[in-house]
């Protein structure tokens, strides 16, 4: 597929993959997503219409997703998914696992988050947030860490792992035990832990907190814009991005139809993304990033590589806080 293809872009390269794509299957080809289905079946539905390419589509949990496409692997059905569109973690175990086929597309220019095998869909963002009355909101994550009253996320190593290692190790100069060490003092003794961020977004609302840590920056824009006396700007930099990964199936039977419905989420996908008030994965698109803020995105290899030792460190952290965990 890729030699018909080779150094077309634009319309005629589209052109092209649609005439591939046409009959190329006698089933809809299949995208397996986490996305949810609010947003993954208008995306199908615009595709189909727009190509003539029937998708059909599964949408279930991150894990969940990853759970099927592995077991299938291992049973060596011959029906996989086509396209498969998840979290970046579990894209990173499909790719190490070598279930994903190579990415050699232009749609991935200007991507965020470009890997040999996948590439961003849309973008989700750590955030500090804190409640529009505060005399003086915080400017740095020491700040945030150090606020009375901070309602810390129980479940983000992997924004943790990132922060400490990409930003305090690599950016600040100071090792790893300084940097667990300096967070833990830091938020003992007067944080709380919660569970979920929309929940943290709506303690941060009600008042009940002054200061929330990492969370979705998509969410508290809604809030804001729904009337939320909340703000996050100017932001605590760094921010630090996660992705929903787009990338083929290395057994897809429909690879020209794969590599078509892969393209249109890396290019048209980008532009409904804020329709459903979420972030494109594209540097500068609309209703994206504001460029002036520094984004680190999650250092998947560094989580991977030592989960059990950032578990660990996070753990240390909770643990200082401690008492009652606030779940959605």
């Amino acid at each position: 597929m890729y030699a018909e293809v080779e150094g077309l872009t634009g319309e005629e390269r589209r052109q092209v993959l649609i005439e591939l794509a046409t009959d190329e299957c006698d089933e809809p080809i299949d995208l397996y997503t986490s996305i949810n289905v609010e947003m993954s079946q208008p995306l199908l539905d615009q595709f189909t219409e727009d190509t003539g390419v029937p998708a059909q589509l599964y949408r279930a949990a991150n894990e969940d997703v990853n759970r099927r496409v592995l077991q299938e692997e291992e049973a060596d059905v011959a029906n996989v998914a086509d396209v498969i569109a998840n979290n970046d973690l579990e894209q990173a175990i499909l790719a190490r696992e070598g279930i994903l086929a190579p990415l050699d597309t232009p749609a991935t220019e200007g991507n965020s988050v470009v890997h040999d095998t996948w590439a961003g869909a849309d973008r989700l963002v750590y955030m500090a947030a804190w409640s529009d009355s505060l005399e003086d909101p915080p400017t740095t994550w020491e700040e945030v860490f150090n606020a009375e009253g901070l309602a810390y996320q129980l479940g983000d190593v992997n924004w943790f792992a990132t922060l400490v290692n990409d930003y305090y190790v690599a950016e600040q100069g100071m090792t790893e035990r300084e940097a667990v060490d300096m967070i833990r003092d830091a938020v003992s003794g007067t944080s709380q832990i919660v569970d979920g961020h929309t929940l943290g977004a709506q303690l941060l609302t009600a008042g009940e907190y002054p200061v929330g840590s990492s969370l979705y920056l998509y969410r508290v824009r809604l809030m804001i814009e729904e009337g939320a006396p909340i703000a996050w700007e100017p932001a605590v930099e760094p921010l630090i991005a996660r992705v929903t990964g787009v990338g083929m199936h290395h057994r897809t039977p429909c690879p020209a139809s794969a590599m078509l419905l892969t393209e249109y989420i890396l290019i048209e996908f980008q532009e409904m993304l804020p329709e459903f008030g979420r972030l494109p994965a594209v540097e500068g698109g609309e209703g994206g990033i504001p460029e002036q803020y520094q984004v680190l995105p999650i250092n998947l290899d560094v989580y991977l590589d030592d989960y059990d030792k950032w578990q660990a460190y996070h753990d240390e952290v909770t643990g200082a806080i401690g008492g009652e965990i606030l779940s959605e």
